[in-house]
């Protein structure tokens, strides 16, 4: 199948991106680096990222950072995919909503958990997407009017759905005017499964000034610091908790039991399960 990439633009910047993709690609997919809104036409269910998102069928992924949809989509393990992905351009929303805040809207209380969120869609969001695709068969006719108006409509049903769910935060800080220091995005992200890439999006910074800016601060590098947080929430949760090993790892932030297992021990010198056992004869 013949690699497909179709773009409408409003303000001279592409708000829908429809991608018909075989693999193996030759490139990833260089997506504008702003929030966007990605919808899974047809997929393999093929694992996109090491935090287990899946090319499925009918899903929809949210992320604050283009680029890390982007090279999830770019893996080649997918074989072929369609997706529509809507751009979500902070000076663009702003210019739509005639510079106030959305209906629904409510300030962040706390630094976002997640860059990054992937759930099956609603019937409402699949109808919504299902209109987008009309739309492509009509560029022509279309106009900034009807563009801005089908922004508006998926925000708002973004910021509709549950509002403990990352969909809604994440659409709720694209209005954000708060500020969170350095220091609460980290430690409100200590136990996911964040690379350092994606972290230092979350903080506004290029991975370069992140590392600098995280080295002053803690005396030690982000990735030390983190392992070290991680694994001994770990050592706790083995103690304190009677939950298995597999599910202290995940709550953790890992991505498999024997990554964890081999930090645990290199730290610590002993293995979880040995090491819960030996809190077991006490």
């Amino acid at each position: 199948m013949t690699n497909n990439i179709n773009q409408i633009l409003l303000f001279e910047k592409p708000l829908f991106s429809w991608y018909q993709l075989s693999f193996p690609f030759e490139k990833k997919l260089d997506l504008p680096t702003g929030s966007c809104f990605a919808y899974i036409i047809e997929g393999k269910n093929q694992v996109l990222t090491d935090s287990g998102f899946a090319a499925k069928k009918g899903s929809v992924i949210l992320s604050l950072c283009g680029k890390t949809v982007g090279n999830s989509l770019s893996k080649k393990e997918t074989r072929f995919l369609s997706t529509i992905i809507i751009h979500f351009d902070r000076d663009i929303l702003k210019r739509v909503f005639n510079y106030e805040k959305p209906k629904f809207w409510k300030e962040l209380e706390q630094p976002l958990k997640k860059d990054i969120a992937q759930q099956d869609a609603s019937a409402l969001v699949s109808s919504y997407f299902l209109n987008v695709t009309n739309l492509f068969n009509y560029k022509s006719a279309l106009n900034e009017d009807i563009l801005s108006v089908k922004l508006k409509e998926i925000v708002l049903l973004l910021l509709q759905t549950q509002e403990s769910s990352n969909l809604n935060a994440i659409a709720r800080s694209l209005f954000s005017d708060r500020t969170f220091s350095f220091e609460e995005i980290i430690k409100a992200n200590l136990y996911e499964p964040l690379n350092l890439n994606r972290l230092a999006v979350m903080t506004n910074n290029s991975l370069a000034s992140f590392k600098r800016k995280f080295k002053k601060i803690y005396n030690v590098s982000p990735a030390k610091y983190i392992r070290k947080k991680k694994l001994e929430r770990g050592k706790k949760l083995l103690i304190y908790s009677q939950k298995s090993i597999s599910e202290i790892c995940y709550e953790c932030g890992y991505s498999n039991p024997s990554s964890f297992a081999r930090s645990f021990k290199r730290l610590f010198g002993i293995s979880p399960l040995d090491f819960r056992l030996t809190q077991n004869e006490h």
